[in-house]
């Protein structure tokens, strides 16, 4: 490879550069809406992605190891059960809440 000879001379090189900063100018708002076209594009596209996203398998058995499962007593259970069938009384309320569980 023979080394070239790279001679800038300064008197030819700025009218090509004032004739490039001009004709950048004259784009200049047609890019900067390009550019903010394009990001605006690439969010809504990052929010459709987020929007649609399922968790993985693993994300979801860990949320389930985290999660406090309340457990019934059996005790309780039978105790609640004969006390309904031995009072009558008691009978009529737990029938009312089964009917209507939201009134007081």
């Amino acid at each position: 490879m023979k080394n070239a000879n790279l001679n800038i001379n300064l008197k030819t090189l700025l009218p090509k550069l004032k004739k490039a900063q001009q004709l950048l100018l004259q784009h200049a708002v047609f890019a900067a809406l390009m550019v903010i076209l394009l990001i605006y594009v690439f969010v809504v596209w990052k929010i459709n992605q987020f929007a649609n996203a399922e968790p993985s398998d693993s994300a979801q058995t860990l949320v389930l190891a985290k999660a406090n499962v309340p457990k019934i007593n059996k005790n309780a259970i039978q105790q609640i059960q004969s006390l309904e069938q031995t009072n009558t009384q008691a009978q009529g309320l737990f029938d009312q809440a089964r009917n209507n569980p939201f009134q007081e």
